[in-house]
């Protein structure tokens, strides 16, 4: 790499890292602070960084920061670019590496392929039409009816027992800079690595321009553009971010749903009938300088399609292989079951599904798919904690899980007589309330709920409540509805208790025993039972307070018969 571009990415640290050791910017662009050094050594001598401390060691102990000079130089570098990661890798060495990864031939067995498949049921003639395709991790098109395992099968080749790969932070190419490593689609292995001013001294392991990870392993579905397979240019950044392909190499990459992407098939085909050909893919930058890179990626089209109809002949050739996954047949999808049924700790017989199978698949000829038993069995599953029953299997539930999971073919067939769900019960509770919502005021239900108390009993008394829940649950709810009432309007500020009172009265709604006395008297007879006498003292002064308000005193004398 240029100097230049090394200093460039040293400034950028600090100017985004304040201050920082020696030994953790060598740690920072992944490179030996002796390959640095006499690099810092330069931008101290033109003043652009300074020593703010140091605790020994030379360089890699010292305290490093920008002065103003070097801050902007620093804003200069950001112009260009604002990459400020790891040393990028040149392309050459970069695709020098991409074909060192890359696997072995022969480097899955049978035995690593079946380990890998652990928890799906296949059988032999699956494994022997797979393995191949693996091995030589070229192109595979994995085509069949919706259901039968498709994307999982592929999903589950991530198992396969494999080397880790070197994938670079970004790459560097005529200049630009192309990030390469994504920490959504490439999963780093940890390993005990120095850190801070000892890495510097005497970096183990690898280099650090590099990350160490699990082969990558990338999914698109109906989102993919075309777009998406070319370098993606960020105009604030100024970096590149590689595509999926490029971001794939030496792992797999499977485009779900072949045929309803946002690309259709034959673009997608025609953008890599080169590179699966060939095994180099060319990429553009937007000054139309060109790269090429290593295609080393397996790629796997799964689709529910008709291969016929995702492109000619020619198309099709590009890919290496194709295998028709076809749906299970009755011992497999018995197995499938039992293995589901043993896995959410269901007991299940063979005669159950014997029977099961004989109801929903023989009599109808329908088709086995292999998400069946799972859809049917969670089906089951959801409707057994709904209703409460105990975890256990039966035709019924059976029965029921299936119609749930699958459209009916005869929606206008008649049906027969059929068991109704008990109506709903409003509770004593949603009674009141429902009536109370028709008052409009606080005070009117303080009234409403006063007057269902008796006044020698001091009992409540509704007929209708009573016949329909009992005597001790309308004594329950209406004392708890007229003591929040009675806390509720004491609750409000003087002017909003005034302004309430007059709307009660506006509303001509209140109907209550004709009482002689004043608001002490009628403070007696709203309060509800067990209302401290301090409460009911503050209630009787703020009734008096607000009818003799400027707004409520002309009409205070309505107040009072209304009320009254």
């Amino acid at each position: 790499m240029p100097d230049s571009l090394v200093e460039q990415l040293l400034v950028k640290i600090l100017y985004f890292r304040g201050e920082i050791y020696g030994g953790d910017l060598s740690a920072a662009i992944g490179l030996r602070f002796s390959v640095i050094h006499e690099l810092v050594e330069a931008l101290k001598f033109r003043h652009h960084v300074q020593i703010k401390r140091s605790i020994g060691m030379g360089g890699v102990g010292a305290l490093l920061a920008l002065t103003e000079a070097g801050r902007e130089r620093a804003r200069e570098y950001l112009e260009v670019n604002q990459y400020a990661g790891p040393a990028p890798v040149p392309l050459e060495q970069y695709n020098d590496m991409v074909r060192r990864q890359k696997p072995r031939e022969g480097w899955v067995s049978k035995e690593g392929l079946a380990k890998a498949f652990r928890g799906m049921v296949l059988t032999e003639r699956v494994l022997a039409q797979v393995g191949p395709a693996v091995s030589a991790s070229n192109s595979l098109l994995l085509y069949g009816k919706p259901g039968d395992g498709k994307t999982f099968l592929v999903e589950s080749l991530n198992n396969l027992e494999t080397a880790p790969v070197f994938v670079p932070y970004a790459l560097e190419c005529q200049g630009n800079i192309v990030q390469v490593f994504d920490p959504i689609y490439h999963a780093p292995i940890e390993e005990e690595r120095s850190t801070s001013i000892s890495v510097a001294v005497e970096r183990s392991g690898f280099d650090g321009r590099w990350i160490k990870c699990r082969r990558p392993f990338i999914v698109t579905g109906g989102e993919l553009s075309l777009d998406m397979l070319d370098m993606r240019y960020n105009r604030t950044s100024k970096v590149y971010e590689a595509p999926f392909q490029l971001k794939a190499n030496n792992g797999t990459y499977l485009i779900d749903d072949f045929g309803r992407q946002r690309a259709t098939p034959a673009e997608v085909l025609n953008r890599w009938i080169v590179p699966m050909e060939r095994r180099i893919d060319y990429l553009s930058f937007l000054t139309g300088g060109k790269m090429s890179v290593p295609f080393e990626t397996f790629v796997v089209f799964s689709t529910n399609l008709n291969p016929n109809d995702l492109g000619d002949e020619a198309f099709l050739r590009r890919i290496q292989y194709k295998i028709l996954l076809r749906g299970p047949a009755e011992n497999e999808f018995v197995r499938i079951f039992e293995s589901f049924c043993a896995s959410r700790g269901l007991a299940c017989s063979r005669e159950m599904i014997g029977r099961f199978i004989e109801r929903h698949y023989r009599r109808s000829a329908k088709v086995f798919r292999r998400c069946h038993p799972r859809d049917v069995l969670t089906h089951a599953l959801d409707l057994m904690h709904f209703e409460k029953l105990s975890l256990t299997l039966n035709d019924q539930i059976l029965d029921r899980a299936f119609e749930n999971c699958f459209v009916q073919e005869q929606e206008d067939a008649p049906v027969s007589e059929t068991v109704l769900a008990p109506a709903a019960v409003q509770s004593c509770a949603d009674y009141w309330e429902d009536r109370l919502t028709l008052i409009t005021t606080v005070f009117g239900g303080l009234v409403f709920a006063a007057s269902h108390r008796d006044r020698v009993s001091g009992k409540y008394q509704d007929g209708q409540s009573t016949q329909n829940y009992g005597e001790p649950e309308t004594q329950r709810v209406l004392a708890r509805l007229h003591a929040r009432a009675f806390n509720e309007w004491l609750s409000l500020a003087p002017a909003q208790q005034s302004r309430d009172l007059t709307l009660f009265v506006a509303s001509k709604t209140a109907s209550w025993p004709k009482l002689s006395a004043g608001p002490r008297a009628l403070a007696n007879e709203l309060a509800p039972s067990g209302a401290r006498q301090a409460d009911v003292d503050r209630f009787a002064a703020c009734l008096s307070a607000a009818m003799g308000l400027p707004d409520t005193a002309a009409a205070a004398p309505e107040v009072m018969e209304r009320i009254a």
